[in-house]
């Protein structure tokens, strides 16, 4: 299954929009969470609620991991809780043990491990639905390797469903993704889309409207 094709599962489960820059400069465009605005926003859960396309979704990620010769995988783990889901499918398909991060209930900005120990032998593969920077991708392993009584082997890779960064950059860390797209973002003041007159919306509670679909 190609990128685009992948693409197309979320375009039709409405999980996904990016600003048209060829169409209307005043049509909406998105405000996240953070209070930025964006041109592009990606909504996992209505993908990863259907069994069926997780289960395809984690065919095709192994798959990829495979082509990159990832190797042997002991232990998939994931960050709570949008991402076990698919990490759990991806961790099944492979024949490994499977465990996520959670977050620490006295901080949420930061994630705990304390419920299972992977052994010092273990490979080791992160797996996230999304990735738009590598701050939570390290959160985790910061949390994994903190609270595991042994030293964790990571992969040098992470396996995302969807990838989509401000700009594409090499590292440590490689990223295998079904589906990679850049996505800029802006505070209010210094956005391009905000100054032509596009108007800034909260995506999930005004999906249709920043879509322009019916709901």
């Amino acid at each position: 299954m190609t990128e685009q094709e992948i693409l197309n599962i979320y375009q039709r489960a409405g999980a996904v929009w990016f600003f048209d820059y060829k169409g209307d400069p005043k049509v909406p465009h998105a405000e996240l969470t953070s209070g930025l605005c964006s041109d592009g926003y990606v909504n996992s859960a209505p993908v990863l609620a259907d069994p069926v396309t997780v289960q395809t979704l984690g065919f095709w990620m192994t798959q990829r991991l495979a082509k990159r010769n990832v190797g042997k995988v002991d232990w998939v783990i994931g960050s709570a809780y949008a991402a076990i889901t698919f990490s759990f499918e991806v961790a099944r398909q492979l024949g490994a043990r499977h465990g996520f991060v959670e977050k620490d209930p006295a901080n949420p900005k930061k994630m705990v491990w304390n419920r299972l120990t992977i052994p010092g032998h273990a490979e080791v593969l992160q797996c996230e639905e999304l990735i738009t920077t590598l701050g939570t991708t390290m959160e985790v392993r910061r949390a994994v390797d903190e609270g595991n009584p042994e030293p964790v082997r990571w992969l040098p890779d992470v396996a995302t469903a969807v990838y989509r960064p401000a700009k594409f950059q090499g590292g440590l860390i490689d990223v295998i993704s079904l589906v990679a797209r850049e996505v800029q973002s802006w505070k209010p003041e210094e956005c391009p889309l905000c100054a032509g007159g596009s108007s800034r919306l909260r995506p999930k509670q005004n999906w249709a409207e920043l879509t322009g679909k019916a709901a």
